[in-house]
This record gives structure tokens, sequence and C-alpha cells, in this order.
């Protein structure tokens, strides 16, 4: 067995093209050679074990895991493992490279734990460069999996490297070159680099981890055409000739409502011929495992088809919902942060707002409603003591803080319009409970895990049901309890019924907020929005906007003028 510490293997030259049509990317992605006729295997299982015995395991001893990973483990304060864990971790194990696993369990969860130990279990029997690829939708989901590898690693030493948008591109190039363990990246960095002349080599590794994977692999995600290129440079038939190995791809999500079918050929770029099996962890800890056929309408009628696309809730989550007129939103938004929680949202002791508000004279008075603090009342025990508001654009995103800045409640933003070092300072100042409110769009809805997070509230309701799924996941984890509140108008009665049908439980009505207590906050609500505006706008805020819009727009065209491009080749072909 070769030791971690040893030199790295000499790897095969790439045989990426160094540039690539679009054409030949979807074109080549579609006939790709059949990984299931691979008879290649990664080293299996210590022991044999049937499905059902998974069950049993209540010690990270039980999985078949190095002690080292165990250790690792107990160190980060886990104690067993979870139903996805137990599941995950022995197929991965025991599987072979044809066995492509789709795991869908409830946010929450620990499924970054359950890919991530058998992959570090498989390094440790052979390391050599680039061995597993974790692709994320966002950037800080992608930063929080590189610290969550690095500290499981701690024991073996394992080197990562983050390929991100926002980041100096020759850096990650340099790092990808040093053939680092682990690459975690977002799709749209790691296939800019692929573009290069020198485009990292992918073609030798053996594991590909497409975390959030509803929202990578679905159409107009805007990921298509960047996923379309890994893959191609991951799953090379040059690679499977040459070395033997074969990549295994492992699709993780909390919520997949969308066609299994069109993941799975994305997933291995075939026409639905991969070999997938369904790992679906349901709520009441009953894990069940369903080969996949997915031409059946029901693959195994043991399993409720419902069960294999039913988006997953936490337990211990408490779902309400507070009715408003559509009009005076920021109003109730307000009241409910107020009542809600704890010491009004502001940091406990911290007067330097009322204290600066003195000093300019009698403009404190206006918001006493809201600054006053309630900590010495015993309800306030109660409260929530940090929360998650969402928000559905960038432009609201930076108006909403603004507006609660104005009003002395201390919060931070969190969206796509800021740079990568102001969007990473945000989290950690908000994870590290500096500011007890984060304000942001969905960028903060996939994966995060802030133990500290008691309340959720949904200033907008998104459009689609999957996206509230994920932003109330941000709360409730790993067993805790949580609250989340949605605010609803009368435009957004169609949306909740949706929701309730698709999470499989009904929204209770919220009774602290009411109207009499917002009523009181119209005047200093619409004082600080008029402000707020001006502010911004001092900013220059609305030119980034505008900015945002108008790139997003040519990258819309540029997608679809591909796209059509790739049709009419397609169509050539056939006709010939």
């Amino acid at each position: 067995m070769s030791s971690l510490f040893g030199p790295k293997k000499k790897r095969l030259k790439s045989n990426v093209e160094k540039t690539q049509e679009d054409k030949q990317v979807l074109d080549s992605a579609e006939n790709i050679k059949d990984e299931s006729s691979s008879n290649e295997e990664i080293q299996s299982f210590p022991i044999n074990l049937n499905e059902d015995e998974t069950q049993f395991f209540t010690q990270f001893d039980d999985l078949g895991l190095s002690p080292q990973l165990v250790k690792a483990c107990s160190a980060l304060g886990f104690k067993k493992p979870t139903a996805v864990q137990r599941k995950v971790i022995p197929a991965i194990l025991r599987g072979n490279a044809t066995n492509h696993i789709l795991a869908l369990a409830a946010t929450g969860s620990g499924k970054t734990a359950a890919y991530t130990l058998p992959i570090l279990h498989q390094l440790a029997k052979d390391p050599y460069g680039i061995f597993a690829v974790i692709l994320t939708p966002t950037r800080e989901l992608a930063k929080q999996v590189k610290e969550q590898v690095t500290a499981l690693g701690s024991a073996l030493k394992v080197s990562t490297a983050l390929v991100t948008g926002g980041s100096d591109q020759v850096r990650q190039s340099c790092e990808l070159g040093r053939f680092p363990h682990f690459c975690i990246a977002t799709p749209g960095r790691l296939a800019l680099l692929l573009r290069n002349a020198d485009p990292p080599r992918l073609k030798n590794i053996r594991f590909i981890v497409i975390d959030e994977a509803d929202r990578l692999l679905t159409n107009n995600s805007g990921f298509e055409r960047d996923m379309a290129e890994i893959l191609l440079a991951v799953h090379g038939e040059s690679t499977e000739k040459a070395s033997g190995r074969v990549c295994q791809t492992l699709l993780f999500s909390a919520t997949m409502t969308k066609s299994l079918e069109e993941m799975s050929r994305l997933a291995a770029g075939k026409q639905g011929k991969l070999n997938l099996k369904h790992i679906v962890v349901t709520e009441d800890d009953h894990d069940a495992i369903a080969p996949t056929n997915l031409k059946e309408e029901n693959p195994d009628p043991k399993i409720p088809y419902a069960l294999l696309t039913t988006p997953q809730i936490p337990a211990g989550l408490r779902q309400e919902y507070i009715f408003m007129p559509s009009r005076v939103r920021d109003t109730y938004l307000v009241s409910t942060i107020r009542n809600l929680l704890s010491n009004a949202g502001q940091i406990k002791g911290d007067t330097s707002y009322s204290n600066k508000k003195k000093r300019k004279g009698g403009k404190q008075r206006r918001y006493k409603d809201i600054n006053d603090s309630d900590s010495d009342d015993e309800s306030s025990q109660k409260k929530a003591r940090s929360a998650i508001i969402f928000v559905s654009t960038c432009e609201r995103t930076g108006y909403i803080s603004q507006l609660l800045s104005e009003l002395g409640i201390d919060c931070i933003a969190l969206h796509s319009l800021l740079t990568q070092n102001r969007r990473l300072a945000s989290l950690a100042k908000f994870k590290s409970e500096q500011s007890p409110i984060l304000v942001a769009t969905d960028v903060a809805s996939r994966g995060l895990d802030i133990p500290t997070v008691d309340l959720v509230i949904n200033a907008e309701l998104p459009r689609k049901t999957t996206d509230y799924i994920h932003r109330v996941g941000r709360t409730a984890r790993a067993g805790r309890r949580g609250r989340a509140i949605s605010l609803v108008s009368e435009r957004d009665i169609e949306l909740v019924h949706a929701i309730e049908k698709a999470s499989g439980r009904e929204l209770g009505k919220c009774e602290e907020v009411t109207e009499d207590l917002a009523v009181k906050l119209l005047g200093p609500v619409a004082k600080a929005g008029r402000l707020a505006k001006m502010k911004l706008m001092e900013l220059g805020f609305d030119d980034l906007v505008k900015q945002q819009r108008e790139r997003k727009a040519r990258e819309r065209h540029a997608r679809n003028k591909a796209e059509r491009a790739a049709k009419r080749a397609l169509s050539k072909r056939d006709e010939a």
C-alpha cells in the first residue's frame, strides 16, 4: 500500500483540446463511451455487508473507515454517523467505479462528510495527483466544503485547491499545476481554466462529486456549457484505454424534482445510460435504496415514487407565515425582526448607534419603537439569536440592508454584486456572531452550515418551491430546532399552496407579529426607506445593478446563440 506522503505518480498527458467550439463540446458530451461496460473496480469494501445491515451502524468504526479518519470525526465532534452517512459511505467503499450514486437527503443531514470520508479513505490507499473534483453552485459553499475536507483529512495531510470566481486565475492555475488531492470548484471558473492554453489535467481523477446536483444539472440553470466541458474533460475515452481508470460520479442534493434521466445523461455525458444507484433518506430516518430503472414510472414498488421526488424538510423546523398587504412588506419585515429576534436585532450591549443618534440631537426619538430592547424580559430568552433574511434580487438586498441600518438594526449583506473579499468577510462576520442578521439572495441558500441560525425570514417568497426548501434548510440543521417565517401578500397565495404541496406540510400562522404592531412602524420605516435610497444612489449602487443586468443579458444571448448553433450542427449531421 503506497503512502500518502510518498512521491506522486507521473500523470498522463491531457488530451483536452486547447480550444473547443460549443458544437464540439455538446456533440462530444453525448457520444462518450459507455462507462457501464468497464469491469475495472476500485478496491472493494473490506467486509461484505448486506444493504439492510447498514441500519445497525452506530459508530464510525462500523463503517470500515481508517483509524485516522475515525479520530478526525471524533475530534470534530461527530458522535455517530447520520442516516445518509450510514448508507452512502459503505456504498462508495465497497462499490466500483461504474456504480455511480445519487443521494437524496434533507438539508443539514451530513451529506458533505458522507462523500468526503470514503474519498479520503480511498485516497490513503493510492495517492496521486488530483484525486477528486467537487463542484458546487456557489463560492461560499465551495469554501465551506474546502474547510471541511481539510479538517477531516488533517491527519492525512491532504492538499486542496479552491477554484472559484472572484480570485486570481493565474494563482488558481498554478495550484492545480501542483496536482492537489482535491479540487473544489464552481463550474464557471473551472471551465474557464479548461479553455486556457495550458488547461489543468483532469482525465485521471477517481471521483467527481456534484454537490447540489439539482441546481447544477438542470436545464436553464446557466451551468450547462460549463458542466459539459468539465464532464468532457473528466470522462475521456483515452484515459479509460490507457490507464484503466474510470471516474466515479457522485450526485448529492436535498431536492430532486426534475427529471432524473436528464441528470444521469449530464453526469456521464451519455443518453441516460449511466448505472445510477439511488439512496434516499427519509425524514423518519428510515433509509430506502432503489436500483435505478429510469424508464419505469416507479423504479421499485416497495418505495413510493413520490419519495424520489418530494423535497425533505427538517423534522425540527417550524414553518409559519405572516399575511400582509404587499405595499407594506418592509414594515412587516421590521416588525418581525423587532418581535422575533433577541435584542431587536442588535448586538447586546452595543450602544454605538444610539449614541451616534443622540449626538446628532433629537433624531433618536423616531427609532424608539424599534431600538427598545426586551433583553431583560424573560420572553427574550426564547427569541432567535441570529437570522437570515432572504430576498429575491441584489437590488432588494442592498436596499433592505441599508434600510435596517438606518433603523439601527445591525445587519450585513451578501449578494453577487459584492467583491469576493467582501462576500467572504460578510459571511465570516455573521458566522462569528458579530452581526445577528444576514440579508442575502439565494447565494446563501445552498449548503451553508451555520449552527447559530435560529430563524429564517423569507421577505419575498421564491418562485420555485425547491428554492424555498433550501432557504429554510439553513436552520434546524443536524437535529436542531429552527423557525422559518414567510411574508405572504395577496399575490403569493398560489406560491404558498405550491410550497405546502411540495413539502407535505402546512404553514401555520405567526401570532407574534400583528397588524397593530406593524402600523406603529409605518412612519419610521417610510422615512428610513427614503434615506436608504438616497444613500445607495450616493454609493453608485444603481449603476452596479444596471451593469449586472446588462451582463446577464449578454450571457443569456450568447448561451442561446450557442445552443441554436449546436442544434443546427446536430440537425445537419443527422441529415447527412
